[in-house]
């Protein structure tokens, strides 16, 4: 791992675009040059003594062990300096070296535009099993964690999926509604269909069912984030939390924070992923393969990252657990996070029923996916092997 230098900058006060950018290629470009806010992080006090107002204030992040510096890895992925948030520090992800994969489309825009189509398995449906109809002609990339509410009981998904052109495809898929198995939901009939929310899981119910796959405790984490929220409906369906207007308008605050910190990235095309740590520890990295894929997914991995600090939050004070002491890990830290995971043996490499191949690893303390194409969404001569989505999570 080599330490780069690091420029400081003030916080653009701007948000960062959710749209598609224009193709950048694999083109190398210049260092990037990401802002934090107030100045550097060093002579900063630890975030346990330098309170701040309400949940959303936004400052440097605090002392902490390690070089206070980006850190890149030898894939040139570049850690960029964090952003605090209250009991959340967000980093941006950069690359100067990245691979056009082609056209994808999000599953929430195939929906709206009505080329996709989520429903029940046939003959009754499947807990665990949902099928995704392709309609269209442009590939569909659907981020594991991603909820689809309607059918029998709302699911998330349980894998990263890329559904090509014309093709109707089986997905894993986790309950996060215990209560439900039916097609009514509040009271209109769902004729085993989904829609798209646009948030993704937390990390810790995303985790139960993308890496240990185990839906008994996707239902307990599930009913503990909704405990947490004060939330108590009748199926336990996490879309209560999600769908809460007072938890989204906090999301929504503490999103467009989060977006202000990304929009600093100079210049925005090196702009590839992001890295969160909740009460000082790194839970999440997540990278792709081109600027403009993330551009694609960017808005809801924001808002997934927020609803994942806010429950955290509330869960601690639910426990009467004192806000955590523990300094803002620095980028080296966030690096070592993801190096540890690919030191690891591949555990499982799996040929999904769509577009993709998903390899599995694992660390001590984290998990780690990556999602390739088989070749047929691919660019020609892109590198088969570059991953359009490189997901680290905490364990």
């Amino acid at each position: 791992m080599r330490i780069s230098t690091f420029a400081v900058l003030t916080l653009a006060l701007g948000l960062g675009a959710c749209t598609r950018a224009p193709s950048t290629g694999g083109h190398d470009r210049t260092s990037p040059s990401v802002a934090a806010a107030g100045g550097g992080a060093g002579g900063v006090a630890p975030q346990a003594t330098s309170p701040v107002s309400g949940p959303l204030a936004v400052r440097p992040a605090p002392a902490s062990s390690g070089p206070a510096h980006a850190a890149a890895s030898a894939d040139e992925h570049t850690i960029g300096l964090g952003q605090v948030f209250a009991n959340l520090v967000v980093y941006p992800v950069t690359s100067r070296s990245q691979v056009d994969v082609g056209p994808l489309i999000t599953l929430d825009d195939a929906l709206a535009k009505g080329v996709a189509e989520v429903r029940e398995v046939e003959g009754g449906g499947s807990v665990n099993t949902l099928v995704i109809d392709n309609k269209g002609t442009v590939p569909i990339f659907v981020l594991a964690g991603t909820i689809v509410k309607g059918g029998n009981q709302d699911r998330q998904i349980g894998q990263d999926f890329i559904i090509e052109g014309k093709q109707k495809s089986p997905v894993d898929a986790f309950c996060v509604e215990h209560g439900r198995w039916n097609g009514q939901r509040n009271g209109q009939a769902t004729a085993g269909r989904f829609g798209a929310s646009d948030v993704l899981a937390t990390s810790k119910i995303r985790a139960a069912g993308q890496y240990k796959k185990s839906q008994g405790e996707v239902w307990s984490k599930v009913s503990e984030a909704n405990s947490a929220n004060k939330q108590r409906p009748a199926s336990d369906t996490f879309l209560a939390s999600v769908d809460d207007a007072t938890l989204a308008k906090q999301r929504s605050e503490l999103g467009a924070k989060i977006e202000a910190s990304l929009a600093s990235v100079n210049p925005q095309q090196e702009l590839v992923g992001i890295a969160f740590a909740i009460d000082g520890d790194v839970k999440g990295v997540r990278w792709f393969a081109h600027h403009d894929v993330f551009q694609m997914v960017r808005k809801k991995l924001v808002a997934g990252i927020a609803l994942d600090a806010i429950t955290a939050k509330a869960e601690a004070e639910a426990q009467g657990r004192a806000a955590s002491t523990k300094p803002a890990p620095s980028p080296a830290a966030v690096d070592q996070f993801v190096k540890n995971v690919e030191a690891a043996a591949v555990t499982e490499r799996r040929d999904t029923a769509a577009g993709n191949v998903n390899e599995y690893s694992e660390s001590a303390a984290a998990y780690g996916s990556k999602t390739m194409l088989k070749g047929a969404s691919s660019k020609p001569g892109a590198s088969p092997k570059k991953p359009v989505s490189s997901d680290f999570l905490s364990k």
